[in-house]
């Protein structure tokens, strides 16, 4: 399956359903009273975590998802069937962002993680919802709430405990082969690895999750060879292995490799030289191995490990080193979890929403006013104006953020059209 990790769609949660009116109708019941049903909601969409997914390619083909809407009410009293949900399964690590405003609105992190990412429209009311002792027949329904809608970037950054960095041919490949059952593509030549492969190594009865990472160039930081695509890879690694190649056929002189790849992760990120990093030196059981190892000791202050990721040699020795930096990590993640929970929770109080805040009535000209007010558009698509109590409680909404006064102060005078999304009202007296 081709590799794609990051991709855009459009999300539509699905409407909810319209309330209806109705009247019971039976024999010997003369006063049935209404009998209209609520709609149902409208379906949700929601994102789940699923670590048997490790591409986006799939939604690649499906830009615009969208839930199903909920069903219209029914007669005696009968709520509409809700709509279905949307499920999108995606890889671990995957950040969903809002496409327009660039905001992180989640991370997928976890197998199972659920996420409700656009939320289906309320059913509306039918009119034996509105039923009172005051108002015994009621003509009064509403229309189901829109579904949320939202365009959104994936992008994914894979989820791994331990990232193995290098350049093309340090050997990274033949390591996570060696250590995990993961079978990354290996030859002598430069670039195998043109996708991230996770592998999983059973350290201490305790699963570590590596990850073989595309080799990197000089310039990967400013987008160069694969850059960028992959180096966003490595942010969410709690531990880096270094992989330096000792053998003097794969190109560079070994301490110039070095610097070349800690330069670049300096320049994409100085927060990834803040990570435990082992230093790896791979390919001791070829001819010239021990001159460079020399090299590099020279040039590197601190342990080396060595190791032939072919024969294994070292291998064990590494791994036992892997898995004490990875407890200190656990056990400093823990803390430091333990005391975001024992944070005392500061509750706010809730401040009066002003809904006529955003009113903006507009002078067309020709005795003609425009309003603009997302609590009236709210209101025009809940209230049909098709029977005379949805009307006055049309009207009721109107009054509650004070159109017609607030048009009147800005020159309106009685007789004067407002115009409100699409319906036509005339200023009284």
């Amino acid at each position: 399956m081709q590799f794609v990790d990051e991709c855009t769609i459009n999300l539509k949660a699905g409407n909810g359903g319209n309330g209806i009116v109705s009247w019971r109708r039976e024999a010997g019941v003369p006063l049935g009273g209404p009998h209209g049903g609520n709609g149902g909601d409208g379906g949700n969409v929601i994102l789940i975590g699923d670590h048997n997914v490790n591409t986006l390619f799939e939604l690649r083909n499906h830009k615009n998802i969208t839930a199903v809407d909920g069903e219209n009410g029914r007669t005696a009293k009968e709520t509409g069937h809700g709509g279905s949900d949307v499920h999108i399964n995606l890889p671990l690590g995957t950040s969903v962002y809002d496409t327009n405003t660039n905001e992180l609105i989640v991370d997928i992190l976890e197998s199972g993680q659920t996420f409700t990412i656009c939320e289906g429209g309320k059913g509306g009311h039918g009119n034996a919802f509105f039923k009172s002792s005051f108002n015994r027949a009621p003509t009064l329904h509403e229309h189901g709430d829109l579904g949320e809608e939202k365009e959104v970037t994936l992008k994914i950054k894979y989820i791994a405990d331990i990232g193995l960095v290098g350049l093309p041919n340090a050997g990274k490949s033949t390591f996570v082969g060696q250590v995990s059952s993961a079978k990354p593509k290996t030859a002598n030549y430069q670039f195998t690895t043109l996708v991230p492969v996770l592998g999983i190594v059973n350290l201490h009865n305790e699963k570590v999750v590596f990850a073989d990472l595309p080799g990197l160039i000089e310039g990967a930081a400013e987008g160069k060879g694969l850059g960028h695509e992959f180096l966003k890879h490595i942010e969410r690694c709690s531990i880096l292995l270094h992989l330096v190649s000792l053998n003097p056929t794969d190109g560079e002189d070994v301490v110039t490799s070095y610097k070349t790849i800690t330069n670049e992760l300096k320049e994409y990120s100085r927060a990834l030289l803040d990570k435990p990093i082992i230093i790896v030196a791979n390919k001791i059981d070829v001819d010239g191995a021990q001159d460079n190892l020399k090299k590099l000791k020279k040039s590197i202050k601190g342990k080396i490990y060595i190791i032939s990721a072919l024969t294994k040699e070292g291998i064990d020795e590494l791994l036992e080193a892997i898995y004490q930096d990875f407890q200190k990590i656990q056990l400093k993640n823990k803390q430091k979890l333990l005391n975001q929970t024992q944070k005392v929770k500061v509750i706010e109080v809730k401040q009066q929403k002003d809904f006529a805040k955003d009113l903006r009535i507009i002078d067309l000209g020709n005795n003609r006013w425009e309003v603009q007010s997302e609590y009236m558009k709210y209101w025009t698509n809940k209230i049909p104006l098709d029977t005379k109590d949805n009307i006055v409680r049309y009207n009721q909404k109107m009054q509650t953020i004070f159109v017609e006064d607030t048009a009147k102060k800005q020159g309106a005078k009685p007789g004067d059209t407002l115009l409100i999304y699409g319906n036509e009202f005339t200023i009284d007296a």
